[in-house]
């Protein structure tokens, strides 16, 4: 309403409508059951979650969902380009047990490469193919990483977002989709030691 709206008649026209929805909810009690489930269910649900950590590949992925499962891909049948030495995913239970499993993004998908030698992560991603023409490429904060950088593909559908984050021995490829993917994401840690900090928020 406008600021020239006096105060009294807001709150009058509040109390009226408050008035009329304790009418309407009084006239029958379906009323009262329109958008509850017939099944009982607390008011107040708490978010389950599970964490999985790779002590192997050095990293955690701190919150996932307990309606996701994390699926592996077999080293022997990966076929990402460059190759990754370990891949994996996290996907909603109901479509990773249906029949278009394969055609629908996992929430988060990590990959670990490998790093050869290169003077920066971004000539490795570029020689690797990962910079497509038309990538917005921004840093990534990082704590004792060495870089870490973001590759956004707005041309393409979702998921079109791509994080990489690089150390001594690995570069860590993390693709969300999603908002429930974006939450993975943030939750990844790298596991600490000489060559490995977390990442900053």
């Amino acid at each position: 309403m406008p600021n020239g709206t006096p105060i009294l008649f807001r709150v009058g026209w509040f109390s009226m409508m408050i008035v009329a929805g304790l009418v309407l909810a009084g006239c029958d009690s379906t009323v009262r059951q329109v958008g509850k489930s017939t099944e009982s269910s607390p008011v107040v649900r708490t978010e389950s979650r599970e964490k999985h950590t790779d002590r192997t590949h050095g990293f955690t992925v701190k919150y996932y969902p307990t309606e996701y499962v994390l699926l592996m891909d077999d080293p022997h049948q990966a076929t990402t380009q460059p190759a990754a030495v370990h891949r994996v995913h996290l996907q909603r239970k109901d479509i990773a047990a249906g029949r278009v499993a394969d055609h629908e993004p996992p929430g988060l998908t990590v990959s670990v490469f490998e790093r050869s030698p290169s003077p920066s992560l971004r000539e490795w991603l570029d020689s690797s193919g990962l910079l497509p023409p038309g990538s917005e490429i921004s840093p990534v904060r990082l704590t004792g990483v060495k870089e870490g950088l973001r590759v956004t593909l707005r041309q393409q559908p979702a998921p079109n977002e791509f994080v990489y984050l690089a150390t001594d021995q690995y570069v860590y490829g993390l693709v969300p989709y999603g908002a429930t993917g974006g939450k993975m994401l943030r939750s990844f840690r790298l596991l600490p030691d000489s060559s490995r900090a977390h990442m900053r928020h």
